[in-house]
C-alpha cells in the first residue's frame, strides 16, 4: 500500500475497482500498474518535512516584516548563489549532503537552471557525468556532442543526457518516435523497466538509420541511453525540487534565526540531527539559548540573533503543559520559582517535568541554584498542593487566613547548599536534554585536542562513498561501549564518540582493544585516529588505529611548558635548582623501568597512558611485581622532568628508574 497513493474517479470507485479495508483505511485490490492501464487517474503524494520547515520560518518572519511572502522572492537574488556556490547548504532541501556540497563548491550555480540540473544529476547513473558537466559548464569548448543532431536537445545541459524529457526528445528526433511511444519509454525509465526498454533498442536503431545515422553511432548511442535512462529524472520534478531548494536556502542565507529555528523543530527527537544544525547555527554567529521559563515556546524560536530552546525537546515535558503553562505566562512573567509552582500547579504539572526543566536550567534566571530547586520542588509542589485542597474544602491555613496573603505566593526557605559544578550541571542538562548548554565537556580537553589536530565529528556526516578509508583524527567523550566476541574467540568493541556538535561510532578490532581496552570507558575524554567506513544506507563509522587518553587544559599545558623549559642553569630560578638537584638528570636515560603491583591493576593502566600520551625515544621497561616479569613496551616516552614527576607521583620513587 503506497503511503499516499491516492486514485480519483468520476463515478463511486466501485464501478471500476474491488476495494478492500486495510487497517481502517480503504484501499484498491488492483495495483499501481492495473490501475494506470485502466486509465484512471491516481497520485503519489509526497510528504516533505520541509515544506513545514518553509511554513514555520515564514510565520516567524512575519512577527517582525508583517507583509513578508515567500512567493515574491526573486530567484535571481545574489547572497543566495553565494551560499549554495561556497557549499554551505546544510539543512537546505535537497542539497544538504557532503557529496552534494561538494558539487555545489565546483559548479558555483548562478542560476535556478544550475540547481535543477544538480539536483537530476546527483543520482546513481547521471552520477558519472558530473565531471564531464561541470568542466562543460566552465569551459564551452569542451562540449561534446555524439551526432550534432543532439546538439539542441542537450544545449542547456552542456552536451550531458540529464533529464527523462530530453530521452524522449533523442527518441523522437533521432529515431522519429511519436510523442506517445516516446512515453512509452518515459514510463520505462521510471519504473526501470529494462526489458522495455530492450525491446525498443532495434526500432530505435531503424528509425535512426532512416534519418541518416550510422547503425554503428546510433547502437551507441542507445545503449549509453539505456544504462542512464534506469536512472533519469524528469526536468519537471526537479525543477519542483528546485524552487524549494532555493526557497529554504533564501531563508537560511537572509533569515538565518527563523530558519534554522523552524529546521530544528522540524528534528526534534533526533539528537544527532540536532546537534549538527546548532553546529550550522555557530558559524553563522547564532547562539542556541538553554531553555528559559520566561523566554521558551513549545518549540525553537528565535529571539533577535539567537535561538531559543524549545520546551517539548525536553524529556518528559508534555504538549498540554506547555501549552497551559504558556498561557498563564501571558498574564505576566513568572518572579520566581515559587510563582511557578503556583500558578501552573492547577494544569497538567508533575513532578518528572518540573525535574526535567530544572535539570535543563530553565529556572536558571529566577535567582535559585539548581541543586537547591532539586532537593526542595518536591515539597514546595506538595504544599501547594496540600493549600489547593485546603482551599477546595473551605479550609484555612497560613497562607490563606489573611485575604491579602490567600493571593500571595507562599515563601520558601531553600536549603542552603553550593550549586553543583560544571560537570554536574553539563550532565543534568544531557539527561534532560540531550544536550549541553553551559558548555560542553570536552571545553576542559580543547588545548589537547587543538594541539593534535582533531576535526569535528559533524564533519563526517552524510558523506559519500568516496570518502570510505579516509584517515581521520577526532576527540570526544565516550558515550557507549558495547564488547562483541569474534569467531576466534576474541574481544572488539562498538563504541559512540561526542565532541560539542555530533557523535559517531568507532570500531576497535581484536588489536586494538587488546592494546586500548582499559582507555574505552564511558565519560572518559579520548583522543582517536583511524579510518573512515563510508556505506550506503549506513552510518559512518570509524576503524580505530590509536587512541589516547586527553589531558584536561591545565595537565596539558603544563605538560607543554616543561617540555618548553630551557635546561641552561641560567634561566632556571634557585627553586628550580634545588628540585633538579633532588631529580636525575635524564638528558643521557636510554632506559626507563616502571614497577607496578601487576599488569591489570588501574596503577599500571595510568602509568601506560602516561607513556602513550607522551611518546618519545627512551625505552620503557613495565616490571610486574606479582609475576617477577619485565616486558619491554613497544613504545618509547619522552623522559622530560614533567613526565618523570607524574610517574613518581603516580607510582613512587621507588618504583620509577631511570638508567
Amino acid at each position: 500500500v503506497h503511503a499516499s497513493g491516492i486514485v480519483v474517479t468520476d463515478e463511486p470507485l466501485t464501478q471500476y475497482l474491488p476495494l478492500a479495508d486495510s487497517k481502517g483505511t480503504t484501499v484498491t485490490q488492483f495495483d499501481m500498474d492495473t490501475i494506470a492501464k485502466l486509465g484512471l487517474l491516481k497520485f503519489d503524494i509526497l510528504a516533505i518535512r520541509y515544506l513545514s520547515v518553509i511554513d514555520e520560518a515564514c510565520q516567524a518572519i512575519r512577527e517582525t516584516e508583517p507583509s513578508f511572502d515567500l512567493k515574491n522572492v526573486s530567484f535571481d537574488d545574489k547572497a543566495t548563489y553565494e551560499m549554495i556556490s561556497g557549499g554551505n547548504t546544510l539543512g537546505v532541501f535537497q542539497l544538504e549532503s557532503a557529496g552534494m556540497r561538494q558539487v555545489l563548491s565546483e559548479l558555483a550555480p548562478n542560476c535556478l537552471e544550475d540547481i535543477i540540473a544538480a539536483i537530476a544529476l546527483y543520482r546513481p547513473g547521471p552520477m558519472d557525468s558530473i565531471p564531464q558537466y561541470i568542466e562543460a559548464r566552465h569551459n564551452p569548448e569542451k562540449i561534446k556532442y555524439a551526432i550534432p543532431a543532439l546538439e539542441p536537445i542537450l544545449r542547456s545541459t552542456y552536451g550531458c543526457t540529464v533529464y527523462q524529457e530530453q530521452v524522449m526528445s533523442i527518441f523522437r528526433n533521432i529515431a522519429g518516435y511519436t510523442y506517445g511511444h516516446a512515453d512509452i519509454v518515459r514510463r520505462a525509465m521510471a519504473k526501470k523497466k529494462a526489458d522495455v526498454l530492450a525491446s525498443e533498442k532495434e526500432s530505435f536503431v531503424s528509425g535512426a538509420e532512416k534519418n541518416g545515422i550510422d547503425k554503428i553511432v546510433a547502437t551507441k548511442l542507445f545503449d549509453d541511453m539505456a544504462s542512464f535512462a534506469n536512472y533519469a529524472f524528469n526536468k519537471s520534478h526537479a525543477a519542483a525540487y528546485a524552487v524549494m531548494s532555493y526557497r529554504t536556502a533564501y531563508l537560511k542565507a537572509h533569515y538565518p534565526c527563523q530558519y534554522m529555528a523552524a529546521l530544528m523543530t522540524s528534528v526534534l527527537g533526533d539528537l544527532s540531527k540536532l546537534n549538527e544544525y546548532i553546529g550550522e547555527c555557530s558559524k553563522f554567529g547564532i547562539r542556541v539559548l538553554p531553555p528559559n521559563i520566561n523566554e521558551s515556546r513549545k518549540y525553537f524560536s528565535s529571539n533577535g540573533n539567537d535561538i531559543v530552546f524549545g520546551l517539548l525537546a525536553l524529556k518528559g515535558v508534555g504538549d498540554q503543559f506547555v501549552s497551559s503553562m504558556i498561557q498563564e505566562r501571558a498574564s505576566g512573567s513568572f518572579k520566581t520559582f515559587e510563582d511557578f509552582i503556583t500558578r501552573v500547579a492547577p494544569y497538567d504539572m508533575n513532578k518528572v517535568m518540573v525535574e526535567s526543566l530544572i535539570k535543563a536550567g530553565a529556572f536558571d534566571g529566577l535567582g535559585v541554584y539548581r541543586s537547591r530547586l532539586l532537593a526542595s520542588y518536591e515539597k514546595l509542589i506538595d504544599i501547594v498542593a496540600q493549600k489547593n485542597r485546603n482551599n477546595l474544602a473551605g479550609q484555612l491555613d497560613m497562607f490563606s487566613a489573611n485575604p491579602e496573603v490567600a493571593s500571595s505566593v507562599p515563601s520558601f526557605e531553600y536549603p542552603d547548599i553550593p550549586d553543583f559544578d560544571l560537570r554536574e550541571k553539563l550532565l543534568l542538562e544531557k539527561e534532560s536534554a540531550g544536550m549541553y548548554f553551559s558548555g560542553h565537556l570536552m571545553d576542559n580537553y580543547s588545548e589537547m585536542s587543538r594541539h593534535l589536530g582533531t576535526q569535528s565529528v559533524a564533519s563526517f556526516q552524510e558523506l559519500s562513498e568516496s570518502f570510505d578509508k579516509q584517515r581521520v583524527k577526532i576527540a570526544g567523550i565516550v558515550t557507549s561501549v558495547t564488547q562483541k566476541t569474534t569467531r576466534k574467540n576474541e574481544r572488539m568493541a562498538f563504541f559512540k564518540v561526542e565532541d560539542r556538535y555530533g557523535e559517531i561510532e568507532c570500531l576497535a578490532f581484536p588489536t586494538q582493544y587488546s592494546k586500548h581496552s582499559y582507555k574505552i570507558r564511558i565519560d572518559v575524554p579520548l583522543y582517536i585516529e583511524g579510518n573512515l567506513s563510508v556505506r550506503e544506507d549506513e552510518d559512518t563509522k570509524i576503524l580505530v588505529s590509536d587512541i589516547k587518553e586527553l589531558l584536561d587544559n591545565t595537565r596539558f599545558n603544563e605538560a607543554i611548558s616543561e617540555k618548553k623549559r630551557p635546561e641552561s642553569t641560567e634561566n632556571v630560578n634557585t627553586e628550580r635548582k634545588e628540585d633538579s638537584a633532588a631529580q636525575p638528570q635524564l638528558a643521557s636515560v636510554k632506559k626507563l623501568y616502571i614497577r607496578v603491583p601487576d599488569f591489570n591493576c588501574e596503577l599500571f593502566k595510568k602509568a601506560r597512558n602516561l607513556v602513550e600520551i607522551f611518546e618519545g625515544n627512551t625505552r620503557v621497561i613495565f616490571y610486574d611485581s606479582s609475576r617477577s616479569q619485565a616486558v619491554n613496551f613497544p613504545q618509547g616516552i619522552d623522559a622530560t622532568q614533567y613526565v618523570y614527576s607524574e610517574l613518581v607521583k603516580l607510582l613512587g620513587q621507588e618504583n620509577v628508574v631511570p638508567k
